[in-house]
């Protein structure tokens, strides 16, 4: 995008340059509007950033001068092949009405910095200039935000999982239990049945076999201890009487 700072201006196309607090248009990608023309914008560009090419660009000759014309607040110089020096990032600030040396890559008017950053972007490994805030935090591309976003609804979803396994194992440690109590109950009951039958034997003889036919059908385990009782200790006079307890 060429940057024009009056009508019959030739323009300048930087590789990088931020603008802040303006509205763009939203068909940005339109050719007709793919240029940034200062009057539309009200202001230049707050930073502009050229890469250093194998091929000549002017990048510390003429560049500095036309760009300081336009008025432009900061001025970056990315060098990563050392083409021109030794120096990677050179930064220059408007004074007057040309740039002077910055010691630093922090923009106060914008709120912004710039700094090398090790590691992969777009699947490349490298070292890469990228924006970053006060405390050199590099700003967070949309891919990124949407990557940690993903990792947190990961880590979310595998909680959720580990949460659900948990109740499930506590689900089915109850239901052991319980059935450990079913089977317990049980036995208890046939024990009880069987002290049931023992004494109605004694007392009623073949009659006992309907007596205890009836008497199997009762769940409850303390009416059936209570029979049990009753049996042993030889207290019913008739059949009768061991039905109605």
């Amino acid at each position: 995008m060429g940057l024009f700072s009056h009508l019959r201006d030739s323009g300048i196309v930087p590789d990088v340059f931020l603008s802040l607090n303006i509205i763009g248009s939203e068909e940005w990608w339109e050719r007709n509007v793919r240029s940034y023309l200062f009057w539309e914008f009200g202001k230049p560009p707050d930073v502009v950033i050229e890469i250093v090419s194998p091929a000549p660009g002017n990048e510390l000759g003429s560049k500095l001068t036309d760009y300081a014309e336009l008025r432009i607040p900061y001025y970056v110089v990315y060098d990563p092949l050392q083409k021109l020096s030794q120096t990677v990032l050179q930064v220059f600030q408007l004074y007057g009405s040309s740039y002077i040396p910055k010691n630093d890559a922090w923009f106060a008017d914008v709120n912004l910095g710039l700094t090398l950053w090790n590691g992969v972007f777009e699947n490349l490994n490298g070292t890469w200039l990228r924006w970053c805030d006060a405390d050199r935090n590099v700003i967070k591309t949309g891919d990124e935000i949407a990557a940690e976003k993903n990792a947190e609804i990961s880590q979310k979803d595998t909680e959720i999982s580990q949460k659900n396994a948990e109740i499930s194992q506590k689900d089915t440690e109850i239901s052991q239990k319980n059935a450990e109590i079913s089977q317990k109950d049980i036995q208890i009951k046939q024990a009880l049945l069987l002290a049931i039958e023992m004494g109605l034997k004694l007392k009623f003889g073949d009659e006992y076999v309907e007596i205890l036919s009836e008497i199997s059908k009762i769940d409850d385990l303390k009416l059936l201890e209570a029979l049990a009782e009753l049996c042993v200790n030889n207290r019913f006079s008739n059949s009768s009487d061991v039905l109605n307890g």
